[in-house]
C-alpha cells in the first residue's frame, strides 16, 4: 500500500513537471497578482505621501473586517465582491491621482488581487501597502472603529 502510494505521488509529481516545461504558460506555483504584479509596492512612508497628493485609501478585506476598524478615508474593495462594487466605484477610482490598496491575512493577499484588477481596469498608479492596520495605527494614522453603544 505505501509502496503504491509513493508511486502515485512520484507520477504525479513528474507529470506536473513535464507539463511545466512542455506548455509556455505552465502552471505557476504563485497566482499572478503575487508573482508577476502589475501593481508597484509602496512603504507606508511612500503610501502616505500618496494619500497627501490626493490618492484613494483601499482596504482590501473582508467587509466585516472593515466594520470592525480600517484606515481612515479607505473604502472597502474586496475581491468577493470586487464585480459587485467596481460599478460604483469605479470612476471614483479613476478620477484619483493613485489608488493605495492594503489589506492582508496569514494565508491571503488581497491587497495583491485588487490591486491587479485595478491596472486590469486601465488604473495607471495602483500601489500595494504590505503593511497591517496595527502598524498604520502604531504610525499615528487615523483608523476608524465603530463607537461602542454606552449601557
Amino acid at each position: 500500500m505505501l509502496l503504491s502510494l509513493a508511486i502515485i505521488v512520484a507520477t504525479s509529481a513528474a507529470a506536473g513537471l513535464v507539463f511545466n516545461l512542455v506548455m509556455p504558460q505552465g502552471i505557476g506555483w504563485l497566482p499572478a497578482y503575487i508573482s508577476s504584479p502589475a501593481w508597484q509596492k509602496a512603504d507606508l512612508a511612500q503610501a502616505e505621501r500618496l494619500l497627501a497628493q490626493g490618492a484613494m485609501l483601499v482596504d482590501a478585506r473582508e467587509a466585516g473586517d472593515y466594520k470592525l476598524a480600517h484606515a481612515g478615508g479607505a473604502v472597502n474593495l474586496y475581491p468577493g465582491e470586487i464585480k459587485l462594487l467596481w460599478p460604483l466605484l469605479g470612476d471614483i477610482l479613476k478620477a484619483a491621482p493613485a489608488v493605495v490598496v492594503y489589506g492582508r491575512y496569514r494565508s491571503r493577499w488581497p491587497a495583491a488581487q485588487i490591486g491587479q484588477y485595478l491596472r486590469g481596469q486601465g488604473l495607471a498608479r495602483v500601489y500595494v501597502w504590505d503593511g497591517s492596520l496595527a502598524q498604520w495605527k502604531a504610525a499615528g494614522l487615523p483608523v476608524r472603529a465603530p463607537r461602542r453603544a454606552r449601557p
